[in-house]
């Protein structure tokens, strides 16, 4: 029997041993890089909110598959070496019925690697996109839960571009995972496999006087593996470099973005030529990292590149010898090609997919990062807080600033359903904070009592409201209002907004397109519909006529004549809505 025939023979029981070989070692391979190395860390940190249960299960069906697949692919390879073996083999002895048999097997394989490849990408995609389903939720679900969306841009060390890492690190590193993890397996698979395949093809190895059996083997394992350290030593400023040009990028398009967003204040202010400069010095930033990572990537491509064509022409030099001394035919020359080239192409693997890894480590560490700083406590020294229905109390509230200096101190107020109570203070004394604290949204920590309204019931009002994309009905019954069709004119109407009726169902740009003083209307509108118990107003009609903010004050009192207002403002002609006011020293001089 054959050397092809007892390799195809053998190919069933092949598969059964090596995936449940490969199954153990990578499952032992997981558990110590999880528990011992940082990269392990990291990447189990990434993954563990992406698995429950029923998602577990389907993952571990689809990794199985593709392990599955890809020995497939490693056989049908090992094997095309011995059908292109026979077929070169036939040509020297003339052997016609040979040549055609081995010519029919050799499209065979080829035909049966094909469809391996298409089905093996499709489950890669498959997993990609469920994966980036799963991840995505995660990622964006972190960053809404505790308000972290609003406490990260904080803090002192907010991880940079958020938004970068939820949508192109996500997506990327995903890619990447896939690429690596069918790499490493592919290396290390098809390097013991055309090692073996090389071992039987090659003889003895004379290297100045001394005979090495099997030394082609030696040879190439040892050569390939100082060149992979060689490469990891040359590469490794890339991952900084890397890191570095994810944030940089980041930031730019950030400047961008907050150009399109204050288009009209830089437009007032006639801020092109500041904004064009900073947006050139950012630009230059990039460049000059850009620079770092080419002058880098072109010493490792170039020594890769030096490494991979300079190796080609040895499996033919060391083993022409023992074809011309009759000990071997060309069919093995061919398959010692093949199999030289494919053991040096998986042993090279990680030294020619370094610098991609460079990448993927920056954009592992950002996203892990990103998760870290969702999972430290979002209420650092909070206030004792505690629900009530018949009124609004703060006793001996004390506020923090970010480096934990006192900002205001022994607040004591008291407001009753129906009242309502006007903050005054000289600007940063503490009267924003203080509303802040009373709505959730204090990050730096305080003392003290509060007892208030479910937040359910609790509505925070600033000076410019917000609207989401959609249409403009959508933005006006932000986040959850639905009233009927008779209720929001009936709102508009009173709110002076009558003439955007006809425009409830048009979607654009609506946070451009309305005007300070009509976002704050549409802000009254929402209260009117919300019907809070508890409504904290920050300076809410500023950009508002005296007239219109008299209509509004009355308007909300007439119509909620229970809730309790909180009002921060410098008008003193918001006194007269108030039943009472209290004046912040607080952080002021």
């Amino acid at each position: 029997m054959q050397k092809w025939q007892i390799t195809l023979n053998a190919t069933p029981l092949w598969l059964l041993q090596t995936f449940g070989g490969v199954t153990l070692i990578l499952i032992i391979t997981t558990v110590l890089l999880a528990y011992f190395t940082r990269f392990g860390k990291q990447f189990s940190h990434v993954l563990a909110p992406c698995l429950d249960t029923k998602s577990s299960l389907k993952i571990i069906g689809f990794i199985a598959i593709m392990i599955l697949l890809l020995l497939t692919e490693i056989r049908l390879n090992v094997l095309s070496t011995f059908m292109s073996s026979g077929l070169y083999t036939s040509m020297q002895d003339m052997n016609v019925n040979a040549f055609w048999q081995f010519a029919a097997m050799n499209a065979s394989v080829v035909l049966l690697r094909t469809f391996n490849g298409v089905i093996n990408d499709f489950f890669d995609q498959a997993l990609a996109i469920k994966w980036s389903e799963r991840l995505n939720r995660v990622l964006i679900t972190r960053w809404l839960a505790n308000k972290n969306y609003y406490r990260l841009q904080n803090r002192h060390h907010t991880p940079d571009n958020i938004d970068q890492r939820i949508q192109q690190d996500a997506q990327e590193f995903i890619a990447n995972t896939i690429e690596f993890v069918r790499g490493m397996l592919n290396s290390v698979i098809s390097s013991l496999e055309f090692g073996i395949v090389l071992w039987g093809l090659a003889g003895v190895l004379n290297i100045f006087g001394i005979s090495i059996p099997h030394g082609l083997v030696f040879f190439v394992f040892i050569f390939v593996i100082l060149a992979t350290f060689a490469a990891m030593w040359i590469g490794n400023p890339l991952i900084k470099y890397h890191y570095e040009n994810e944030r940089l990028n980041g930031d730019y398009r950030y400047s961008l973005i907050r150009v399109r967003d204050h288009a009209e204040s830089v437009a007032f202010y006639h801020g092109e030529s500041v904004e064009q400069q900073r947006l050139s010095q950012r630009f230059a930033d990039i460049i000059r990292n850009r620079w770092r990572i080419a002058r880098q990537s072109v010493t490792l491509s170039g020594f890769n590149d030096m490494f991979s064509q300079g190796i080609q022409l040895l499996p033919i030099i060391l083993q022409a010898p023992r074809l011309f001394a009759g000990q071997i035919k060309l069919g093995d020359i061919q398959q010692t090609v093949q199999a030289f080239a494919r053991l040096q192409r998986a042993l090279s693997f990680f030294r020619l997919f370094y610098e991609n890894f460079t990448a993927y480590r920056a954009r592992l560490e950002r996203l892990s990062g990103f998760l870290a700083s969702t999972e430290t406590d979002p209420h650092p020294m909070q206030p004792e807080r505690e629900i009530t229905q018949g009124s609004l109390k703060i006793q001996n509230i004390a506020l923090l600033r970010p480096h934990g200096d006192i900002l205001i101190d022994n607040i004591n107020l008291s407001v009753k359903n129906g009242e309502s109570l006007l903050i005054k203070g000289h600007s940063g004394c503490g009267k924003t904070s203080l509303l802040r604290l009373l709505a959730g949204l204090w990050t730096h920590g305080g003392s003290g009592y509060i007892a208030a309204p479910d937040m359910q019931e609790t509505m925070f009002v600033p000076q410019r409201a917000y609207v989401p994309q959609g249409s403009l009905k959508e933005a006006i019954c932000y986040p959850n209002l639905l009233p009927d069709e008779t209720t929001l004119h009936a709102a508009l109407h009173a709110c002076s907004l009558a003439y955007m009726s006809e425009h409830l169902h048009k979607i654009k740009d609506w946070q451009h397109i309305l005007s300070p003083g009509e976002l704050q209307r549409i802000a009254f509108v929402r209260i009117l519909l919300a019907k809070p118990k508890l409504i904290l107003l920050d300076e809410a009609t500023a950009a508002l006529d005296e007239p219109t903010e008299a209509i509004l004050y009355r308007l909300i009192r007439t119509q909620l004549p229970n809730s309790i207002i909180v009002s921060v403002g410098h008008r003193s002609t918001l006194d007269k809505f108030h039943t009472q006011s209290v004046n912040i020293v607080g952080g002021c001089e």
